[in-house]
């Protein structure tokens, strides 16, 4: 109990310091004195010159900054104009390999059907060179088995 007598007094203590703090306080409804009025407007004044300060010095700041930001969009504009030259000059490139190829394509088709039909020839060449030889070793095993009868005959008298 005497613990709580002592937090009453104290919490009664705090409520009159509280009490005289608000009263020194000035009255929110009240208008401040000349003094204060002429200092508030000095303050204000000082306020005004430290914004436009302020403003003029970032205005610099501002344009530079501007100049800069153009300066490099400019410089990523160049970059992106040569960029697509080049991918059309690319483009082109690729278009003329492109047609290149297939004019060596037919040029390789013609070569082929060329070379096909030279083989196709040689083939034939070779063929008919084959039955000759042939129908050759055909007559001449013919003009030997007519001959050897004389041959043997020859051979047999050799003083004849």
């Amino acid at each position: 109990m005497a613990d709580l007598a002592d937090l009453e007094q104290r919490i009664a203590q705090a409520f009159a310091r509280i009490s005289a703090g608000l009263d020194r306080l000035p009255d929110p409804a009240s208008r401040p004195s000349a003094d204060q009025a002429e200092h508030i407007a000095h303050l204000q004044a000082q306020l005004d010159t430290e914004r436009a300060a302020r403003s003029h010095d970032h205005a610099p700041l501002e344009a530079k900054a501007n100049q800069d930001q153009t300066a490099e969009v400019a410089r990523l504009q160049r970059q992106v104009d040569e960029t697509d030259l080049e991918n059309q000059r690319l483009h082109a490139s690729i278009a003329q390999l492109r047609q290149d190829l297939r004019l060596m394509e037919e040029q390789a088709d013609a070569n082929l059907a060329q070379a096909s039909l030279a083989t196709q020839n040689l083939q034939a060449e070779l063929d008919a060179l084959t039955q000759a030889r042939e129908a050759e070793t055909v007559e001449i095993a013919k003009i030997l088995a007519a001959l050897a009868p004389l041959v043997d005959a020859e051979e047999a008298n050799p003083h004849a």
